[in-house]
């Protein structure tokens, strides 16, 4: 979801105080609340120069070893749409760097597109070039490894496809699909078809309360029709997961109930509509400069996760997302917790 940038070397002396300084950065504790950036970190037997092989830095082969003890499943996240759009040299670094923290034990798979086709810059012809290829690299390297790929789809939310749709819902649905062309049902349809993906985490763009009570439903009603549909147009040929952002900044500011009216449509719907598992973002993140995550600071639960924590010990297959530039504690606190709450967590691969 977030951007991020990496640090180019200048010379031979600056590269070898570069990787000086990563291994002894490396050894020490991550504060609480620290925020760094998830870019490429100099260290010993790389390059800053995009042109070379690049390799996992240790922070981040430290957390995916730590989450892999604590038995969560690893999946390596990376962003190959906004590599390749950097020209040749970034792609091959960031696959490179990819590769070698997804050949870590434990690791499952690796993400390669976050949101694709939805203001990332590609239309639907271009996403599908991206997606074959990086399907080919990485097949190639890890002939095992599946391939997760996230899309947001307004047009799903709008419910403009429904035999009973209203006037409103068609108009939302014609601007959703001018408005991005790349992430409409249609481009969902053909990257499914593509072979390239195992595992498609989505969200159904879902519009908020008032709007669905215009249109004479509800915001859960909207939930099952628009997973009961992506499962009928995609549930054959991939994994289907549900993803919701539910991150956010300082303490947590809902009621119980209405924590529990969240997980119930984000969460409880999916599921019961055939979702295999709901990703959540994010345990804890740099977004738009201020930094979100699940619990209260510190790592203090509140009622987001005392809910998600309920619907894990019920059963529910939940996913989130870590990175060791935004730790809230520390490295065995955060992993820790996060095993309480999560059967599998998509690891930051440091690729910018």
């Amino acid at each position: 979801m977030s951007r991020r940038r990496g640090t180019p070397g200048t010379t031979v002396l600056a590269c070898l105080l570069c990787a000086l300084l990563s291994v002894t950065l490396a050894a020490c504790t991550v504060q609480a609340g620290a925020t760094g950036a998830d870019g490429p970190v100099s260290h010993a037997g790389a390059s800053d120069d995009p042109s070379q092989p690049g390799v996992a830095a240790p922070k981040y082969v430290a957390l995916a070893t730590r989450l892999a003890q604590h038995g969560v499943g690893v999946w390596v996240e990376t962003d190959l749409v906004a590599a390749s759009q950097a020209g040749e040299p970034a792609y091959r670094r960031a696959l490179s760097i990819t590769l070698d923290l997804a050949r870590r034990p434990g690791v499952r798979g690796i993400k390669i597109a976050d949101e694709l086709g939805y203001h990332d810059g590609t239309d639907t012809s271009s996403a599908l070039a991206l997606l074959r290829r990086a399907r080919t690299d990485i097949r190639a390297a890890l002939p095992d490894a599946s391939v997760l790929v996230d899309v947001v789809v307004p047009e799903l939310g709008c419910l403009g496809w429904t035999k009973v749709a209203t006037h409103v819902q068609h108009e939302c649905s014609d601007a959703a699909r001018a408005g991005d062309p790349g992430a409409s049902l249609g481009a969902v349809d053909r990257y499914v078809a593509s072979g390239a993906i195992d595992v498609l985490d989505l969200s159904a763009g879902l519009r908020d309360e008032s709007w669905y009570a215009a249109q004479g439903t509800t915001r859960d009603d909207a939930m099952r029709a628009a997973w009961r549909e992506a499962v009928r147009r995609w549930g054959s040929r991939v994994r289907l997961q549900a993803r919701k952002a539910l991150a956010h900044p300082g303490s947590y500011t809902l009621t119980p109930a209405e924590a529990e009216a969240d997980v119930h449509t984000f969460v409880d719907i999916p599921l019961s509509e055939g979702a295999a598992a709901v990703d959540i973002w994010t345990w804890a993140q740099r977004y738009h400069g201020v930094v979100v995550h699940l619990t209260d600071p510190g790592g203090v639960d509140n009622a987001l996760t005392r809910a998600l924590e309920e619907r894990r010990k019920k059963g529910a297959q939940l996913w989130t997302h870590m990175s060791p530039s935004t730790l809230q504690v520390d490295l065995d606190h955060d992993v820790a917790a996060a095993s309480r709450l999560f059967d599998a967590v998509l690891v930051a691969a440091g690729t910018g």
